[in-house]
This record gives C-alpha cells, structure tokens and sequence, in this order.
C-alpha cells in the first residue's frame, strides 16, 4: 500500500531564511509543535534521531537518513522498518515565488505492508502534524 501527504504554504520570507530554519535542528523545540526534536546533520547519507509529537496522542521516534540537502531548494529524509513493512520518505521543498516570498512543500510518501494499519490510527494526526508545522514555520519565518 501506498499513501502521501502533500501540504504547501505561502510564505513571505527568501528562501534562505526558511532554509535557515529548517536546517538549525537545535532551535526546533522553541517553534516546531511536530517535528520537536531532530540531532545529526542535514547532509546527504547522514543519520538523524527524530521525535515527532502527534496532535493529541503520542510521541513517536525515527532514525532517518539524509537523502538530500540542497541548501534553499530541499531537505529530504527516509526511514524505513526491516521487511519492507514501512518505508517513510519525507519532504521539506522551497520553491522561490520571488525575492521575499516561497511557497514550502511539505509533505510524506509512505509504502509498505503496515502503511494501512498506520494510517488507520495515525493518519489524521499525521496529516494535522504537518499542517500545525507549517503554520508555526510561517510565523517564524515572518517574524521580523
């Protein structure tokens, strides 16, 4: 089974600043209510340890591998379960509408076996997730 979420968001800032925040890992507790914690490099084949926290349920932990990182365009990682049970792959993009202002992509795809139970307990919380993490990224980005 396969599943995606896709968001985007306007953002009035230049895509060094939002890149800037999406890459400073450190600062991610003080504005991310869903990716709250993130330690490694964004770097291409480095390893990273996430913590997300659902809406309203639980906090979940990945250990995720830097697929891309192309300062001011994308930051891309994956995690994936043995088996092919779940694979994760997640997207931030920045896509420059003119000197001050991106539009942020954000979003998953998800495959494997266990996608369907996945889904059917986290999905609305995932997809809200990404939502409250945009937002919260916009205002940070905006902030003057």
């Amino acid at each position: 089974m396969n599943k995606e979420i896709r968001t985007e968001i306007e953002i009035c800032a230049p895509a060094p600043k939002v890149w800037s925040l999406l890459t400073d890992f450190a600062r991610f507790p003080e504005w991310n209510p869903f990716v709250v914690r993130v330690d490694g490099e964004p770097r291409a084949g480095r390893k990273l340890k996430i913590d997300v926290q659902l809406p309203e349920s639980r906090m979940l932990k990945f250990t995720p591998v830097v697929l891309r990182a192309e300062a001011d365009r994308e930051l891309r990682w994956v995690g994936k379960l043995p088996l092919g049970a779940f694979r994760g792959e997640h997207f931030y993009m920045i896509e420059p509408i003119d000197e001050s202002s991106i539009r942020f992509i954000h979003g998953e795809l998800f495959s494997g076996w266990l996608v369907g139970v996945v889904w059917r307990v986290h999905g609305e919380r995932i997809e809200r997730g990404y939502g409250l993490m945009n937002e919260a990224l916009k205002r940070r980005a905006e902030e003057a």
